[in-house]
């Protein structure tokens, strides 16, 4: 009897271990649909994994190797589908802007408006893999895009992504990890190019470098974003879904956005607030990701107005999305949020280049460790997340 009870017992745990998908399972999953690319460091702790053929996106990451936990959202009934570019993905390149006349979204259709939003066929192209190595991977895409008033671009996108190792990740946000905390962390780094005959003016419309990275939202999920000086709420700027203050507060002159994946809505933050770090926590996964982005002193960016505007050159540095229902109806389950940032727009003339990185780290562990880590590298320590 007592051996059927320890067979029992290790049954419920092989059930409960696998009630999840694994890092590994996913793997194995997206391998029958496409190929994938792994990078790989830490002993093999640290993994990403990319597809290169569908806008060369990583589809997910893990800081715990093949049995770990996968960050990044998965839309499974897209997959099944197999409309490949809408299975979500940890972070991918888009190119800006969103909002205004000058935007690549709502095609050359009167009016502008959310009825005639769709993403650019070019976006959506395979990335050519021009080098790898165990942790690092480079691509390039030749991209031609048109925006709302008809101006055309021929552009080349380089795309390169690198695993960073414990000292970079250490180096680059001047802290030290204990050896209880996973990590993994990745730098996605992007070169565009004007390939076109002329060049780029702020009357026919500019062009940016746009970083997004789809993470899983959970009820008590929160984007924990430091601003660089006062601010009010009527300084943020807010789009889609109305939000009040179960779902958006600055708390000492610190934004907190719930990313619960349930309430379609969007925040962005202008040049002058935003500052070049800020993160999510998952009180749910025990998990603190920090986003670290290229920040510049331009004042040229786009913002995500679906209209016609008057200054459509005053825009967001960081925007922060939450997904849910298209009529904002409640909903229980959890999609995605987005963690975000965008290059400046610039007058490039013929063969000059725009860049910008996006770097994301993901810690694990126990809960008075990350808030450590989140007050040394924010200055401010984990929020409570019961709203």
């Amino acid at each position: 009897m007592k051996t059927l009870h320890l067979f029992a017992l290790c049954l419920f745990f092989v059930a409960c271990r696998h009630s999840t998908n694994t890092y590994q399972d996913d793997l194995q999953l997206l391998k029958q649909h496409s190929e994938i690319i792994e990078l790989i460091n830490n002993n093999g702790q640290a993994r990403l994994m990319i597809m290169p053929k569908y806008q060369g996106k990583i589809v997910g990451s893990t800081a715990d190797g093949l049995l770990g936990d996968r960050n990044g959202w998965l839309n499974r009934k897209a997959l099944a589908a197999k409309d490949y570019n809408g299975i979500g993905g940890e972070d991918r390149v888009w190119i800006g802007p969103l909002g205004g006349q000058y935007s690549l979204y709502y095609q050359q259709i009167e009016p502008l408006d959310e009825g005639n939003w769709k993403v650019p066929t070019a976006l959506n192209q395979a990335f050519e893999v021009v080098s790898l190595s165990d942790t690092k991977i480079e691509m390039q895409n030749e991209m031609h895009l048109c925006n709302f008033k008809g101006s055309r671009f021929d552009v080349n996108v380089k795309r390169t992504i690198k695993l960073l190792s414990k000292i970079e990740a250490e180096k680059n946000l001047a802290v030290s990890l204990s050896a209880d905390t996973k990590f993994v962390a990745f730098e996605s780094a992007h070169v565009l190019t004007n390939m076109g005959g002329e060049a780029w003016r702020k009357e026919s419309g500019l062009l940016s470098l746009w970083s997004l990275n789809m993470l899983e939202g959970s009820e008590n999920t929160v984007v924990i974003i430091p601003l660089k000086k006062d601010a009010d709420l009527q300084d943020i700027y807010q789009y889609l879904g109305l939000l009040d203050s179960t779902r958006l507060r600055i708390r000492n002159n610190v934004v907190l956005f719930k990313a619960d994946g349930k309430y379609r809505s969007k925040i962005g933050i202008p040049p002058q607030f935003a500052p070049s770090i800020y993160a999510s926590y998952s009180k749910e996964k025990q998990r603190l990701s920090i986003v670290q982005y290229q920040k510049n002193s331009d004042s040229l960016y786009f913002n995500s107005n679906a209209n016609i505007q008057e200054n459509p050159y005053k825009g967001e540095v960081i925007p922060v999305y939450n997904n849910g229902s298209m009529d904002y109806s409640p909903t229980s389950e959890s999609s995605f949020y987005e963690l975000e940032s965008c290059s400046p727009m610039r007058e490039l003339q013929p063969g000059d280049s725009l860049n910008h990185f996006h770097r994301v780290y993901h810690f694990s562990g126990k809960q008075e460790d990350l808030n450590k880590l989140c007050k040394q590298i924010l200055g401010v320590g984990l929020p409570d997340c019961n709203w």
